[in-house]
């Protein structure tokens, strides 16, 4: 019993050395690989011409063997109204101390712009990537000063920064000028580095390291006047570069208007000549609806009224009285004159409407306060008589109705479709839901809107 207890014992103690050998060897590589920053230091030159110059020194320290650095730089934003916001930022260049140029991959991801940089002999020493980039529109025009708000180091860092400073130098003689510092983690309000200010220049030193996701921000105005502020249309483009989702529905409106310029218009009219008549064959709801595209109540009215001249129905109107005279309504009654066999010469859409008010010929008379919750159920049916009519008598290649619905379903679901996919979109580059959102709705209004005027009549239409 004691041997099988001592063999239990020895076999718990194996496999706890191997778990700790297994720990260890797995955290040796973690220990002996480190990457530190060891100094930040940053020049930000804010040109007359409202850009800004901008030369990065990062001097990374390398414990084990590392291939490079990555340097991610926020360059999206959103409004207080909830638009886009974008910095653009043109790459200068990227070398090493020597001023050599050092090879590198430029991505986004998200709202930020990411430089793989790659660094030659990054082991167990320490070397110097020198950024250097331009920015077009990183400062802020308000109504009494200018203002630069930039996060000097970001705050993307998953290693820690030993030391931040950043010097930011105005044109010169540059009056009322003032600045701020935060640090810290994205939203912090901390205020832990030396602010100075001489002359045209102000420096930020960190009094601390920053650790994981910290950075160093600076917020520097002065008074209008040293720097050149855009104009009207200069912010009107850099508006729409930010928010380019806007060139989609441009795009949509151009396309649009091609289509309703090329298939959308009727033909040339020749010269008019006065009728005094309508067109012969043509019965008023076809004449109505050719008029404006539509077969609306009034068309089918029209022809009601039209089958009464023409003898087939008997328009009665007669008052009637409630609660023993108190008050009244007009009632109309229609009383059929013609039997079914007299038909065969009307047109389609007055046999559809006759059969509709009479119960298929079998009816004699009919009120119309009867036919109040019945009668729209054969609406389409008239309709799609009138259409048909006005198509065989080739006044139509297509039937307005369905070109003005396809284009309607159309515009619906191109915009549901940008909606859904310009959301995934704008989330994956951190762009502004707002932009995104109005890009779709603008999208798919147009498209819908166009379709009220896309119908063409033929010549003979015309």
């Amino acid at each position: 019993m004691r041997k099988r207890w001592n063999r239990r014992q020895a076999l718990v103690r194996q496999v706890a050395a191997l778990l700790l050998l297994g720990i260890w060897l797995a955290a040796a590589p973690a220990a002996a690989r480190q990457l530190v920053i060891q100094n930040f230091d940053v020049v930000v030159l804010v040109l007359p011409n409202s850009t800004i110059d901008v030369t990065e020194t990062i001097r990374p320290r390398f414990t084990g063997s590392w291939r490079g650095i990555y340097r991610t730089i926020p360059v999206e934003y959103h409004t207080p109204q909830g638009f886009n916001y974008t910095l653009f930022l043109e790459l200068l260049g990227i070398t090493d101390e020597a001023g050599r140029p050092l090879r590198s991959e430029s991505s986004r991801e998200r709202h930020y712009r990411k430089f793989k940089i790659y660094v030659p002999g990054a082991e167990d020493s320490v070397r110097t990537v020198v950024l250097h980039y331009r920015v077009l529109d990183a400062l802020r025009f308000f109504e009494d000063h200018d203002e630069l708000y930039w996060n000097v180091t970001g705050d993307e860092w998953d290693v820690p920064i030993e030391s931040a400073n950043a010097r930011i130098v105005l044109p010169t003689e540059v009056t009322g000028l003032r600045a701020l510092a935060f640090t810290g983690a994205y939203g912090s309000h901390e205020q832990d580095a030396r602010v100075d200010i001489a002359g045209n220049g102000v420096e930020l030193r960190m009094r601390r390291p920053l650790a994981f996701h910290e950075g160093l921000t600076a917020v520097v105005g002065w008074d209008k006047g040293f720097v050149k502020e855009p104009g009207a249309v200069e912010k009107a483009l850099l508006f729409l570069r930010s928010n380019w989702f806007f060139f989609i529905p441009l795009a949509a409106f151009g396309l649009m208007f091609w289509l309703w310029y090329t298939r959308g218009r009727d033909p040339r009219r020749l010269p008019i000549a006065t009728q005094y008549s309508p067109p012969e064959g043509l019965t008023p709801a076809e004449v109505g609806t050719l008029v404006d595209n539509s077969a609306a109540m009034r068309d089918i009215t029209a022809t009601i009224v039209d089958l009464a001249v023409r003898g087939h129905i008997l328009i009665e109107e007669k008052r009637k009285e409630h609660l023993m005279g108190l008050w009244s309504n007009k009632e109309y009654t229609f009383h059929l004159r013609t039997k079914a066999a007299d038909w065969k010469d009307l047109k389609p859409h007055e046999r559809e409407l006759l059969e509709a008010l009479f119960a298929r010929g079998t009816a004699e008379a009919v009120d119309l306060s009867d036919l109040q919750n019945k009668f729209y159920k054969n609406l389409p049916g008239i309709r799609d008589r009138i259409f048909e009519s006005l198509r065989g008598h080739g006044y139509y290649l297509h039937r307005p109705d369905k070109v003005k619905q396809a284009y309607l379903v159309g515009g619906v679901i191109i915009g549901a479709g940008m909606l859904w996919a310009s959301s995934l979109l704008a989330h994956a580059l951190g762009i502004a839901s707002l932009t995104t959102t109005l890009a779709g709705i603008a999208t798919g209004g147009i498209i819908c809107g166009f379709g009220f005027f896309m119908p063409a009549r033929t010549m003979a239409g015309a």
